[in-house]
């Protein structure tokens, strides 16, 4: 008898829903709960209904019982992310993501729902690797390719956000957002442009007169300028591999580390025995890299103190 009650309840409650009648079909819900209140699917419906209330603390409560009704499902922790996400609250967010995660490594909208909590939280990078890895399980979500643009976009990195944008806009030719981003990043790009002078390498005398600097070229014996020389390749050479080894150290060290370090934090309690070791890894990457630059700019510095040697003998 109950069980034919409930589902003539549902029916009630879904029109009412339909028909935009909110509050009315919470009552129908309330109802259901109390003849059979272990309901999930009530609990979920009455809890999308607060939602579309914004009574978000009401809808997380709801939510919060779905959860202890159905432990291993890891729907109601993804919606209470979002909930959060919309309350501004990124860090219990966070908090509830992570362990959707636990249950569903492979959750498009859990992940998706991180980047949002790391954009929030202004995470930059992470949002990046958060919505990266949403779009490894569906690479059709346009929404995660258009956040993913605005967070490159933030990031001034125009190429990406470019990349980004278009392909929201493959999905979804219509996605009128991407469309209008795509036509600001243009315009940015032109204006970029414009302020480039295509003479940027020529010397401006009277803005080197006015400094105080000279132009006038020194002589070199046949000797100091294959000495000079000499100097110059061999700094240059030095600089050429500093760099190299940098660009290497972003791609092989500094990125999996992050995404490393990601992965521990999002999947928590089961990878947080390998999260010293590798957050402990990841900073010996970054001491060499900070090296490394040190290193860099040390070589510059002799390379243009050479320069101003070789400049001085000409002003003698």
């Amino acid at each position: 008898m109950n069980d034919s009650k409930i589902n003539e309840l549902f029916q009630q409650a879904r029109l009412l829903q339909k028909s935009r009648e909110i509050k009315k079909a919470i009552e129908v819900y309330q109802r259901i709960l109390s003849i059979k209140p272990a309901e999930k699917k009530a609990h979920v419906s009455i809890a999308t209904a607060y939602f579309q209330l914004q009574q978000y603390p009401e809808a997380i409560k709801h939510f919060e019982e779905v959860t202890r009704l159905a432990p291993a499902d890891p729907s109601p922790y993804i919606n209470m992310g979002a909930i959060y996400n919309r309350m501004g609250e990124y860090k219990q967010a966070l908090n509830v993501l992570r362990k959707a995660v636990q249950k569903d490594k492979k959750s498009a909208d859990a992940f998706y729902n991180m980047g949002i909590a790391h954009k929030g939280l202004n995470q930059l990078s992470m949002a990046v690797t958060a919505y990266k890895q949403a779009l490894i399980f569906d690479n059709d979500m346009v929404d995660a390719h258009f956040n993913l643009g605005n967070v490159y976009l933030e990031m001034k990195n125009h190429t990406q956000a470019h990349s980004s944008f278009s392909r929201a806009l493959e999905i979804s030719p219509g996605f009128q957002k991407a469309r209008n981003a795509l036509k600001i990043l243009d315009t940015e790009s032109v204006k970029e442009k414009a302020k480039r002078s295509p003479f940027g390498r020529l010397v401006d005398e009277s803005m080197l007169r006015k400094k105080g600097a000279s132009v006038s070229t020194c002589d070199l014996s046949a000797e100091e300028r294959a000495n000079d020389r000499r100097e110059i390749h061999k700094l240059c050479g030095e600089i050429t591999e500093i760099t190299h080894t940098i660009v290497e150290d972003l791609k092989k060290g500094i990125t999996p580390g992050l995404l490393n370090l990601n992965r521990c934090i999002s999947q928590s309690r089961k990878h947080y025995s390998e999260l010293d070791v590798i957050y402990s890894t990841f900073q010996k990457k970054v001491k060499s890299l900070t090296d490394m630059r040190k290193l860099l700019k040390h070589r510059m510095l002799e390379l243009s103190s050479h320069e101003e040697l070789i400049n001085s003998r000409g002003a003698d």
